[in-house]
């Protein structure tokens, strides 16, 4: 039983969190902010990227319809490096003459490549660090809730109300359902501050998986 709502509680919350939702300002770090990793929303690209100016690339990028396929497929989040190496080595090679020669287009696509894949990075950045402040936000609304239930079931028996009324019930149930969804919601505080990280590693091997190809 505790499975199978640990696992619709993941689902359901994740729907909400790839969701594109209110947040606060992304300059200004949340008040409260659950992560060990510094509040940081933007992603730097002086830090990943030591190549060519990606400026116009940023631009036209999507103008190309085979880097546009293998940007939608390196972004995948669960594309492993191994993977992801060889198909950033295999987009290469589709500008080469027998795989030996380059073509002279050859870097302004793998350029193009690195730009798309640091468009859709920085992009999922940002959604989820909107996630997390909503995540934080919805905690905070649950302990609230889960104080004012504890509060009421006090006054409810320093009444001596009778605890199968309707309304110590409907109190009482309100109060674990809320608990049982803040506890299960702090088990993926972990995870969901690990994803901005993730992200960032996985544009790291490629960016250099790329400049590689084009040194």
């Amino acid at each position: 039983m505790f499975n199978k709502f640990f696992s619709f509680f993941v689902f359901s919350f994740f729907l909400i969190f790839v969701s594109n939702v209110h947040s606060a300002s992304k300059d200004k770090p949340p008040k409260k902010w659950p992560c060990d990793q510094v509040y940081n929303p933007q992603l730097n690209l002086s830090t990943i990227w030591q190549g060519p100016s990606i400026d116009s690339a940023l631009k036209d990028w999507w103008k190309h319809d085979d880097v546009i396929e293998y940007v939608n497929t390196l972004s995948d989040p669960t594309l492993n490096e191994k993977v992801g190496k060889q198909l950033i080595n295999e987009f290469a090679k589709k500008y080469t003459y027998a795989g030996l020669i380059k073509k002279a287009e050859q870097k302004e696509k793998l350029i193009f490549l690195f730009a798309g894949l640091y468009q859709k990075a920085k992009d999922r950045r940002s959604r989820q660090y909107k996630g997390i402040i909503k995540f934080v936000e919805r905690q905070e609304d649950l302990r609230k809730a889960i104080g004012s239930s504890s509060k009421l079931i006090r006054k409810f028996r320093k009444e001596k109300l009778d605890q199968k009324s309707n309304q110590f019930k409907d109190a009482a149930s309100q109060l674990e359902w809320n608990t049982k969804v803040f506890d299960q919601r702090t088990k993926l505080t972990e995870y969901i501050c690990e994803e901005p990280v993730f992200n960032t590693q996985r544009l790291g091997y490629q960016s250099r998986e790329i400049l590689s190809l084009i040194k």
